[in-house]
């Protein structure tokens, strides 16, 4: 490929016509909670190894650890220590944390409440069979720490780097017992009602003690028991580190007025009992000075139904499922969804769920754990082809003529009409989001000159960037995961896909099909990124690279003279292989998250198969549009409803066809 040229040009130029075009608004942030895995035993939280293998592990209450690998939704046993644990109510397996050298010592640490007296217990694990799978007869006992009653264990367990130190953070419940009888909470003689602070020996000897304390805590050389970090909470069931900051946000569940997050500083008293959030028990009522303890960076009280928090994460991911650096957390018993952002608390969704948990991956992506069973992955709603923001793909096509060329768009939030010059005869429509305001950019590829022309929809600017030649088929999409779309051509003559990557302007080519290969890429495996596939008409095989594993995969679905038309039908956040045969109006989908097979009858010879959500349930819709009369025929999935519009006309090409969901 010759050498790349890159030109930006701002400003109205002869390409375009005088039109006014307004900068688009996209719709308020919106979530989905996308389907990840069902089917569990009361899972308690979800997590990762940071080993860079991508997988995700689930903590079940009554004693197991599940693994998933990337790219799949099947659970699998990692360890199983069930025959140690008391669980049930507030026991049972409730923390899980990997050293941060997991990849090469294989440790791993746990929390759980022990059979027999329900103390709480950490202790050490190591993986075998290259961390594939935890060895139960591995236990080295760290920490045991005695509860008179049978809730308020606290459980979070999870390492932070400190000074070069790989330190253990224990999050403690107050022992039980309404409004922490014994005042544990606040006696630093206990390790009750606080934050503890350990280093673990990982050295292999166990004729070392099994931990060592930080020099640096608070009690240390002092009265007081040295593990302590922090004091004064209630029951931390739920807390994180931000992986930007480093900083320890943990939600506190309150007794029965107020839910409060802080922000944990080493030596912080954080109130309990003499305080839940900003309000005084009077319990002690002589102590009752704020002066003298540090308040919740966000409470909120018990109306509505709300009586749990479930601390969550900072979002640090790379998807833009979420604004960076705000926080997620819940109620368990409302199943609220809130993000806290310039100090406000906006519900983003409120769900039927009793939230046990929330989760991260390895790439800061975001899980809501539901102890009935399930986990859900936070993504950001969207739509192919939607100019106007409102979720929803809307009706358009590109008028290809001699002397200049129009973009047709219904807008589907209030049945507007626009009409845009871009682009001329001979040029590809290659509508994506490339500037990540989750509005459809206009844009066309042109062969003649391997340039791409769009308009910007987040500020009305108009850019242009040579990356191509004649010949070259356009297969725009975020190959590399930061919610903006990537130039990507691949080039029939020599089977090569070349890829200028959006988030950090790097190239790359990989050589994947051959000359009469149609690119049909799609999240296929479900990380939230492109991968580069290919259908070959002359046998009706699905080949594809999976980003999240760099496995191939190859799939027999279709049959020469189908047109692939690949979509995320059963909304599992995964493409599914699908073909659109004219010669039957016949559509053949093979949904990912079961395997199932549908066929459904739905078009005519001669129609374009047109796959969008119209409907914004995120399931892409069975649709066509029939290039004869420019009718739109769309079979909705969120109620098996069917539509039909007259938008366009015979030799119009219809826009959703060309942005691939």
């Amino acid at each position: 490929m010759r050498r790349l040229k890159f030109f930006t040009i701002l400003g109205i130029l002869v390409l375009l016509s005088g039109l006014a075009v307004l900068a688009t608004t996209p719709s308020p942030l919106t979530i989905r909670l996308q389907p990840y895995i069902s089917g569990l035993s009361s899972p308690l939280l979800l997590t990762n190894a940071r080993d860079g293998s991508k997988r995700v592990f689930v903590v079940q209450q009554y004693g197991i650890i599940k693994v998933v690998a990337p790219g799949s939704n099947t659970a699998s046993d990692f360890l199983n220590i069930s025959s140690k644990i008391v669980a049930g109510g507030e026991r049972g397996l409730l923390g899980l944390a990997f050293h941060p050298q997991f990849a090469t010592n294989g440790y791993f640490f746990v929390n759980y409440t022990r059979i027999g007296d329900g103390a709480t217990v950490i202790a050490r694990y190591k993986a075998t069979d290259n961390n594939t799978i935890g060895d139960p007869n591995s236990e080295r006992v760290i920490l045991v720490i005695p509860q008179p009653f049978a809730n308020h264990n606290g459980g979070m367990i999870e390492f932070r780097q400190d000074g070069g130190v790989y330190n253990l953070y224990i999050g403690m419940g107050d022992g039980g017992g309404g409004n922490d009888p014994d005042n544990r909470a606040q006696n630093i003689n206990e390790l009750l009602g606080k934050f503890l602070r350990i280093t673990p020996d990982i050295s292999g000897n166990d004729a070392n003690a099994p931990y060592t304390i930080p020099s640096d805590n608070p009690f240390v050389g002092a009265s007081g028991a040295d593990e302590i970090y922090a004091v004064g909470v209630r029951n931390p069931f739920r807390w994180s580190f931000d992986r930007g900051t480093g900083q320890l946000w943990a939600g506190d569940v309150g007794q029965g007025a107020r839910e409060e997050v802080d922000i944990i500083t080493k030596g912080g008293n954080y109130g309990w009992r003499v305080y839940e959030g900003t309000q005084c028990t009077n319990l002690d009522p002589n102590l009752c000075n704020p002066n003298n303890f540090v308040m919740p960076i966000l409470e909120y009280g018990h109306t509505s139904g709300r009586c749990s928090i479930t601390g969550g994460y900072v979002y640090r991911g790379t998807q833009g499922a979420l604004p960076n650096g705000v926080y997620i957390y819940g109620d368990y018993c409302t199943g609220e969804i809130w993000m806290w952002q310039n100090n406000q608390q906006i519900l983003l969704q409120d769900t039927a769920l009793n939230i046990s948990s929330f989760g991260e991956d390895e790439d800061g992506e975001l899980y809501v754990v539901g102890l009935r069973g399930t986990v859900d992955k936070i993504v950001r709603a969207r739509a192919n082809a939607d100019f106007d923001g409102d979720l929803k793909t809307d009706l358009s096509v590109f008028r290809p003529t001699t002397d200049r060329s129009f973009w047709y768009i219904l807008n589907s939030s209030d049945n507007s009409f626009r009409a845009e010059q871009f682009g001329s005869n001979g040029d590809i429509p290659t509508p994506e989001d490339f500037d990540g305001d989750n509005i459809t950019d206009i844009s066309v590829f042109r062969p003649a000159n391997g340039f791409w022309y769009r308009l910007n929809s987040s500020n009305n600017t108009f850019s242009s960037i040579q990356f191509g030649a004649s010949g070259d088929v356009p297969v725009a999409g975020d190959y590399d995961g930061d919610a903006r779309a990537d130039f990507v051509v691949f080039r029939p003559t020599n089977g090569v896909w070349y890829r200028l990557n959006s988030s950090n302007n790097s190239f790359s080519a990989v050589q994947f099909g051959s000359s009469g290969d149609i690119p049909t890429a799609g999240d296929f495996d479900g990380d939230g990124k492109y991968d580069i596939a290919v259908w070959r008409p002359s046998n009706g095989v699905w080949y594809r690279f999976n980003s999240s594993s760099g496995s191939f995969v190859a799939v027999q679905f279709g049959a020469n003279g189908d047109t692939p038309a690949q979509g995320d039908f059963d909304g599992d956040g995964r493409s599914d292989q699908a073909v659109f045969r004219d010669q039957n109006g016949y559509w053949y989908i093979l949904r990912s998250s079961n395997n199932s097979f549908q066929a459904v009858q739905f078009g005519a010879n001669g129609d374009v198969p047109a796959v969008g959500d119209y409907d914004s349930d995120g399931r892409e819709d069975i649709a066509v549009f029939r290039p004869s009369s420019g009718n739109w025929y769309i079979l909705r999935s969120s109620n098996n409803g069917f539509q039909s519009a007259q938008f366009g006309a015979n030799g119009d090409l219809p826009i959703p066809t060309y942005d691939k969901p």
